[in-house]
């Protein structure tokens, strides 16, 4: 493991300053949803979720809002019985993530992807793609 650890440590007391914490969601915030980033934020997890730092391999940083998935409400003559608007769905956020980020780039495939931040709307995940010709399945 060796240094990976104290880099780890190192993110971590970051990410426990409210201060640097404040400078992360500032940054996410002004990003559209869908953002390729240069490196990933967080090393440690980046590399132990696949990342590597060579040709053919990216980091994309994707916002799922928070909440449940919302139907319509019926408003018309009559109401089902079953109307209720919110519904638990069966895919996590991060496959939700995971998704949006292959509809964007089709020529990659997803190596793997970890949680980033979150704020009371939305939140943000790191996902590490790879080409399909550097990392053929």
């Amino acid at each position: 493991m060796g240094s990976y650890k104290y880099i780890h440590a190192n993110e971590m007391a970051l990410y426990k300053n409210d201060e640097r914490k404040k400078e992360v969601l500032q940054e996410v915030r002004n990003q559209p949803i869908i953002q390729r980033v240069e490196r990933p934020t967080k090393v440690a997890k980046a590399k132990t979720v696949g990342y590597k730092a060579k040709q053919g391999y990216i980091v994309v940083r994707v916002r799922v809002s928070k909440g449940d998935f919302r139907r319509p409400r019926p408003n018309h003559a009559r109401r089902p019985s079953k109307s209720g608007i919110y519904y638990k769905l069966d895919v996590s956020k991060e496959d939700i993530a995971r998704n949006r980020a292959l509809k964007v780039y089709k020529n990659m495939q997803v190596i793997g992807s970890y949680f980033l931040i979150e704020d009371g709307k939305n939140k943000w995940f790191e996902i590490i793609m790879a080409d399909h010709k550097v990392c053929p399945k």
